[in-house]
């Protein structure tokens, strides 16, 4: 088995790096949606801004695709405008 390429060990290692953020990403918009789903208003609208915050700074660190953090935005304000508001 060769060596691994230095492009593979550059993947391996910002994978891990990206990895804990992608985590909190995901934790954050399963809450947002359990919020949305009890009838919480006041936390959904909190982890909205959260999410928000996160998804945008994610998409300006390179750790998810812009396109990706903005689709997923508008996503969390209808979902919350279609239950809460």
């Amino acid at each position: 088995m060769p060596a691994p390429s230095k492009r593979d060990k550059q993947s391996v290692k910002r994978f891990e790096q990206k990895r804990g953020e992608r985590t909190r990403l995901r934790n954050l918009s399963k809450n947002f949606y359990k919020a949305v789903e009890s009838g919480d208003a006041e936390t959904a609208r909190r982890l909205r801004d959260e999410s928000q915050k996160a998804f945008s700074r994610a998409a300006t660190k390179g750790i998810i695709h812009p396109n990706k953090a903005s689709r997923k935005i508008g996503r969390f304000d209808r979902a919350l405008a279609g239950h809460g508001e």
